[in-house]
This record gives structure tokens, C-alpha cells and sequence, in this order.
């Protein structure tokens, strides 16, 4: 179980050299594994919610303004 702790507070200098220190291919192979998806705070949720409503915003103006040339 220390382990285990000890293994998720690892620190960056400790993850630099063991970058530096696998192969290409174990290195591949450590990349190939899926990141956990991070839970969001309220405020960065908003964020995202809010840059996606103005993406689409944003579309709908630029597809208007072609149609409108087009015309």
C-alpha cells in the first residue's frame, strides 16, 4: 500500500529520469497507456461550456455571412 503512495507523489525531476531513462520502445509502450479523464470544477466547466457556445455562435455568423455573399 506505501507503494503505492509513494508511487502517485512522484515528483517531476523523478518522472524526467525515468523518461530519460526507459528505451524508445518502453517509452511507446508507457505512452500507449490512457490517461484518466480529469474532473472539472465548476468554473473551468462554465469555461468550456461557454467557449462552446461561442464556437457555435460563431459558425452560425460565418455561415451567414457566406450565404449572404453568396446571395
Amino acid at each position: 500500500m506505501d507503494s503505492k503512495v509513494e508511487h502517485e507523489h512522484a515528483s517531476l525531476a523523478d518522472t524526467s529520469l525515468v523518461l530519460e531513462t526507459l528505451e524508445h520502445d518502453q517509452l511507446v509502450s508507457a505512452k500507449r497507456e490512457p490517461v484518466p479523464r480529469r474532473r472539472l470544477k465548476r468554473g473551468e466547466l462554465a469555461l468550456v461550456w461557454a467557449l462552446r457556445l461561442y464556437l457555435v455562435f460563431m459558425l452560425v455568423v460565418v455561415f451567414w455571412q457566406a450565404w449572404i455573399a453568396v446571395r
